[in-house]
């Protein structure tokens, strides 16, 4: 009987064998898939992140400029709105500089994102109660409209950002201006 036995397990001629590489082969299949849908996952998890940095550094320029005209008093917003068309700042890491950035400045440690700020005059509105003198050699109070505009950009992903802010600040219009 054990002679029997053992010539019916040579009949089936490596079942067991095909058997276990189907199941080798579906085990693989279900590894390559799980490998790929993680590594991209990953990316998404990267681009998502890094347009996340670039949002906030557009931000940050804003917020930088904002701080920057905000703490003017009122003679020193008019030569600043007068002598330029469109003030420029650059947010490096260890603060903000006037002027546009140049090649090379960033404003992370890694020195992949690069974030400035313009502002520029929207006009202005005469403050209420205000006198207007006929004479144009006084000045008077005016609200400032003023635009400002952040943009950060991070090369290396293609990825840039803008925003548009407006701030009102109150400051003096020379009478030559009326």
């Amino acid at each position: 009987m054990k002679i029997n036995a053992i010539s019916r397990g040579y009949s089936q001629r490596g079942a067991a064998l095909i058997v276990a590489l189907l199941i080798l082969v579906v085990v693989s299949v279900l590894g390559v898939s799980a490998m790929k849908t993680s590594m991209f996952a990953a990316k998404v998890a990267t681009g998502t992140q890094a347009d996340a940095m670039v949002f906030e550094a557009a931000e940050s320029s804003v917020a930088d400029m904002y701080n920057t005209i905000n703490n003017m008093n009122e003679v020193a917003l008019t030569e600043f709105l007068v002598d330029q068309v469109v003030a420029r700042r650059c947010l490096l890491n260890s603060g903000g500089r006037d002027g546009a950035c140049s090649s090379g400045d960033s404003m992370d440690a890694r020195k992949v994102i690069t974030a400035s700020a313009g502002a520029s005059e929207d006009g202005y509105e005469l403050i209420s109660g205000n006198q207007v003198s006929a004479t144009g050699n006084s000045a008077t109070f005016v609200d400032y409209s003023i635009n400002i505009q952040g943009d950060a950009v991070m090369d290396g992903f293609n990825i840039n950002d803008r925003h548009l802010q407006q701030l009102l600040k109150t400051g003096i219009l020379p009478g030559s201006e009326m």
